[in-house]
């Protein structure tokens, strides 16, 4: 997989919008919603294709 993959753009593109709320909006949904997704992009992915 390389790190244009669009469902990895995806992941990302969501990973970014829910740090944006939480900064935001700290609350311990917004951050469980963070964690989660966070959680499911490190069971997807290889982590030197995550930060990239």
């Amino acid at each position: 997989m390389n790190d244009n993959h669009p469902v990895l753009q995806s992941m990302r593109d969501e990973l970014e919008e829910l740090q944006s709320l939480y900064r935001h909006e700290p609350s311990e949904f917004n951050r469980y919603q963070l964690v989660r997704h966070e959680q499911r992009i490190a069971q997807w992915a290889p982590a030197d294709l995550v930060s990239a």
